[in-house]
């Protein structure tokens, strides 16, 4: 089955379709809406945002690519952007204090357990912590991949 509208893809709610079975799934003309996925039948699930858990299964004639605007798709891709940068620098600040626990330790080889012990000890001395957040960071340093 050709597919007319890709995952991601922002669409617009088109009149092409009785507007009582649209208000039945909470939709009006010119909503805007996200493609999640194609059903077996040729109807698409939509949502209503990003972060949406609610989706729609809607017939394509229901729904139409939108011309012009794409301010929707743009701020996704920020969204994303800034999630990727975010990740980044963590790997960044992770794999400096990496760093200097070799040097500190004067290892030239990396061991992923020494590693976190050090770093509990690093919490442990930090005086100006509370035992909760100790606790906390201690306990993020276990769960840690």
């Amino acid at each position: 089955m050709a597919r007319k509208f890709q995952n991601g893809e922002v669409v617009t709610v088109t009149d092409k379709f009785p507007k009582y079975l649209l208000k039945s799934w909470g939709l009006e003309v010119g909503n805007t809406l996200i493609i999640n996925s194609l059903s077996y039948d040729g109807h698409y699930h939509v949502k209503k945002s990003v972060d949406s858990k609610l989706t729609h299964r809607v017939p394509t004639v229901a729904i139409a690519k939108i011309t012009g605007g794409k301010r929707m798709q743009l701020q996704e891709q920020i969204e994303k952007a800034e999630e990727q940068i975010k990740r980044t620098k963590a790997f960044i600040r992770e794999t400096k204090a990496k760093i200097t626990f070799m040097d500190e330790t004067g290892s030239e080889t990396f061991d992923e357990n020494e590693f976190k012990a050090y770093q509990t000890l690093s919490i442990i001395e930090k005086g100006d912590l509370t035992k909760i957040e100790k606790a906390k960071a201690i306990a993020a340093l276990i769960n840690k991949k």
